[in-house]
């Protein structure tokens, strides 16, 4: 069976379609979730292919409109700018129709787990997991089993089921297909080919450079492989990977045409993620990492309490028992993995001594963009395990061949392993996958895990407000605000249920205790005026209005609202102003505009 199946080299992204779609059949119709309304269902860059040719019309902005472009989406569209044009075409194929973009990520994570398979067959090159009859196969075997379980393991369900991590998936699908390619450069006979194929590696290197931020770790990780897995001399090595150091200096010059400076990359990568937000110190982010690895760790050989918020606290000083046993378990196996790798290179052992080395090291370097000294707004999120997972899953692989070929040397008692670790994992991932299939299923989860978090309560009230079901929305944000009582955004949230529960003065209370704790809050001030319009107190409505546009000038909707607020006062000519205001700022508001056009009417 196994002769027959590497005999035929197209069955083999057959099975891993096969699988891939098995595992992820139950995705095609999860909603947009998250942080999908802001980089898809609202995202202006998307709606136009002429944006991707004056890219400043993005970066250039700096309304502070609710309605506006989110600083998020400005300070990363040219390092990102190769993800938002793949969002761009599937939104021009098929609009908002959320199938179209899942179809787009599971086949993306397909594509990984063959680029993947093709690289091990190399790495695993010379490996035996079994007896004779299958000695020719068998280093491809392990190949085709650590690709599945790349492909099927749970903990991938965040980037390939979450739509914007497209942009974790196609900067690994450049930085694999650039491995690829320069593997073949290096195997392939001196000529044409072998120029093509690193020419590919490199300007895959720079694709992937302008998808995700993390990618910037791709020329040493291809100078890692190029240590473990090749014999030459330094002139040759160096040579061999001149063309992919050339592809460095593209995030920062990225940065640099963006922002008019190298320098902002720190405060490009914490505006991205919102770390200004968080607070967080550079000591106290990088100790907290600690922790966060281990879990990472823990999460992929036993990926049991996946979670799309986990509670992680922040660490602060070195005091602590459990960050210091993190701390010792992290420097211990990185320093056995260099020591290991060091040592089968100095006495020129075979190459299968190295794979694990490889894979520890490879992992800690694919994660040091994302977990070392640059605070970024999440302290943890599962789907920056995706490529950093490869150098797992070649660890998880050679142990099991080793215990393979020590307990079960015809190899049987692997193939069955590997047959019911993949249908296992396939099933894990099916049962994950369920919990996205809402936003309600998706939130609960979180706020079942981490009670003690304000983010999944507050977004569970966020849904189940917009689900029409206020009064649960309500039971969620005071149990949001036993956490962080002054926490000025969950009070403007609950006089917004308040509202909705037909409780205007419980509203106006929540408002006041938003503008006393935030002064310059400008969605209160709005919110207020909304109140005292519907309430018929034009006055109070009007100094709402007029301290909200104060704040937020180019916001469209405060000014209409406050036009009608001037119209039922009697202001007609200011009305018109306001009005006249709210359709320059965005042209599409139809109410505005209709406003203008009834006053000057009449």
């Amino acid at each position: 069976m196994m002769k027959w199946l590497f005999r035929k080299p197209y069955l083999i992204p057959i099975l891993i379609a096969m699988v891939g779609l098995l595992a992820y059949a139950n995705t095609f119709s999860v909603p947009f979730q998250f942080d999908d309304d802001a980089y898809v269902v609202n995202n202006p860059a998307i709606r136009d292919f002429s944006t991707f040719l004056s890219p400043g019309e993005i970066t250039g902005g700096s309304s502070q409109s609710p309605t506006g472009i989110p600083p998020a989406l400005r300070f990363a569209f040219m390092t990102r700018i190769l993800g938002y044009l793949s969002l761009a075409v599937n939104y021009h194929l098929g609009g908002l129709n959320v199938t179209g973009y899942h179809v787009t990520n599971l086949l993306l994570h397909m594509l990984n787990a063959w680029l993947l398979y093709g690289i091990l067959c190399h790495a695993f090159g010379g490996i035996r997991i079994a007896g004779r009859e299958v000695e020719d196969d068998s280093s491809r075997l392990l190949a085709l089993v650590a690709a599945m379980l790349f492909l099927c393991h749970p903990l991938q369900t965040h980037a390939v089921t979450y739509i914007t991590s497209r942009f974790v998936l196609l900067a690994s699908f450049f930085s694999l297909l650039s491995l690829a390619a320069y593997v073949r450069s290096r195997t392939a006979p001196a000529g044409a080919g072998r120029v093509g194929y690193r020419s590919l590696a490199a300007v895959s290197a720079a694709a992937g450079m302008m998808c995700k931020e993390f990618s910037f770790t791709l020329p040493f990780l291809i100078a890692l492989y190029e240590l473990s897995f090749f014999r030459a001399d330094l002139r040759e090595r160096l040579r061999s990977l001149a063309p992919l150091a050339l592809t460095l200096p593209v995030i920062p010059l990225l940065v640099f045409f963006q922002q008019g400076s190298v320098t902002a990359l720190d405060s490009t990568m914490r505006t991205i993620t919102a770390a200004d937000a968080s607070q967080i110190s550079r000591g106290d982010y990088l100790l907290t990492q600690f922790r966060v690895i281990v879990m990472y760790l823990r999460l992929f050989f036993f990926p049991v309490g996946q979670n799309i918020d986990h509670d992680i606290p922040v660490q602060h000083s070195l005091a602590s028992l459990p960050l210091l046993a993190s701390i010792l378990l992290l420097m211990a196996l990185l320093a056995w993995a260099v020591y290991g790798l060091y040592r089968s290179l100095r006495d020129n052992c075979a190459p299968e001594t190295r794979i694990v080395p490889f894979g520890i090291i490879w992992f800690f370097t694919a994660l040091s963009v994302e977990s070392s000294i640059i605070p970024l707004g999440e302290l943890q999120a599962e789907y920056r395990l995706y490529l950093p997972s490869v150098g797992m899953v070649m660890v998880f692989a050679a142990i099991c061949a080793a215990m393979s070929r020590k307990f079960s040397p015809d190899g049987k008692a692997f193939r069955v392993l590997a047959g019911i670790l993949v249908v296992t994992l396939c099933g894990a991932t099916v049962l994950r996958n369920r919990v996205w299939q809402s936003e309600i299923s998706l939130w609960q989860d979180a706020a079942t895990k981490s009670p003690a978090k304000v983010r999944p309560h507050q977004n569970l009230a966020l849904y189940y407000g917009m689900q029409g079901r206020p009064d649960l929305a309500g039971v969620e944000l005071r149990r949001a605000l036993a956490i962080e009582p002054r926490n000025y955004e969950l009070h403007n949230n609950l006089g917004i249920v308040y509202r909705q529960l037909g409780n205007p003065e419980g509203a106006i209370k929540e408002y006041r205790t938003v503008l006393a704790l935030e002064p310059a809050d400008a969605m209160a001030r709005y919110n207020l005026g909304n109140i005292y319009l519907g309430q018929g107190k034009l006055d109070e409505a009007i100094r709402e209005y007029q301290a909200c546009a104060a704040i937020v000038p180019d916001y469209d909707e405060v000014h209409n609202n406050l036009g009608i607020a001037l119209d039922r006062s009697g202001r007609t000519a200011e009305a018109i102003v306001e009005f006249k205001k709210a359709v320059t700022l965005n042209p599409r508001n139809i109410n505005a505009a209709n406003n203008l056009q009834r006053v000057l009417s009449r």
